[in-house]
């Protein structure tokens, strides 16, 4: 296929598709009731990139499918040449990410982590080596620090930031605040609307800016949690009945002590396997067909 330098043994080897029904995290763990995660590579490039896609000498147009070509970069691993950070290419304020670039650090110069910054369509941005700026609804963004650790298990340099893997198809991870799906505390009441969503993360839970105000709701077409409102997740669509994405849609959070009401034909599930959810998220449940 033009368009992908990998050959077909390096595609296979850089990280094939979860085959389970998990919820998606950064650390991999799933349940049963959300989408499937698309593993992380490992597979570095050796040149600079200069948009979020894989591309060929022959003049064809990037390769957007991390199916077919592996990510130029992981923003995990950072694996760029020196001077370079691994971020997203996100082309638009309402567009999806579409791949990895390696751009500049801006070492010395870059804002730092929770600074207003903007950024490029290739992905450049003004903020330092540390993070990579996040859009959100105004159409600026803030400076997101980068996980730290093994892809199995992710983490932050600030012990109150939990690591969150922000989009399914490519490995683009954040450090956010934490948050409690039942409470939906994330520090977003100023803006008037909804501009984070709490979604899985590493451990528990944490807030991701959605990039958009316009969150979908329970019942809607979703590819990522963070298309979802607030207080909901992207779900695989057997789990929302009559769903009609072909990659899932949103279920709201339930609370497994005191049910609320779910959508017709939907119950309340616990979000944990049996014995594994942490005493803070003990009663964290989500709306699912039965």
């Amino acid at each position: 296929m033009t368009g992908c330098p990998a050959t077909p043994d390096q595609a296979a080897s850089a990280g094939a598709s979860s085959t389970s029904t998990g919820v998606e995290t950064a650390g991999g763990a799933s349940t049963d009731i959300a989408t499937t995660d698309i593993a992380t590579t490992d597979i570095a490039t050796t040149d600079i990139a200069t948009s979020g896609a894989t591309t060929d000498m022959t003049g064809d147009p990037p390769c957007t499918d991390p199916a077919v070509c592996p990510p130029v970069c992981d923003t995990l691993l950072q694996d760029c040449p020196a001077g370079h950070k691994c971020a997203g290419v996100k082309p638009g304020l309402d567009a999806p990410y579409v791949g990895t670039a390696c751009v500049p650090d801006n070492a010395g110069v870059g804002s730092e982590p929770g600074s207003i910054c903007i950024t490029g369509a290739d992905g450049s941005d003004t903020c330092g080596p540390t993070s990579m700026c996040v859009q959100f609804g105004s159409g600026e963004g803030a400076c997101v620090p980068f996980c730290v650790g093994e892809p199995a298990a992710p983490g932050c340099a600030d012990a109150q930031l939990v690591c969150a893997r922000t989009d399914r198809d490519w490995p683009v991870y954040g450090c956010v605040p934490t948050c409690d799906p039942l409470a939906y505390d994330c520090p977003d009441l100023d803006f008037g609307a909804k501009a984070m969503v709490c979604q899985p993360a590493a451990v528990g839970f944490g807030c991701v800016l959605r990039g958009d105000l316009d969150g979908r709701a329970p019942g809607e077409p979703c590819v990522n949690h963070r298309d979802c409102t607030a207080a909901a997740l992207c779900a695989a669509p057997e789990a929302v009945p009559g769903c009609a994405g072909e990659r899932g849609c949103c279920t709201q959070y339930c609370d497994l002590t005191l049910p609320g009401p779910c959508a017709p034909g939907q119950a309340c599930a616990a979000y944990y396997e049996p014995g594994a959810a942490p005493p803070e998220h003990a009663d964290v449940g989500v709306c699912a067909a039965p």
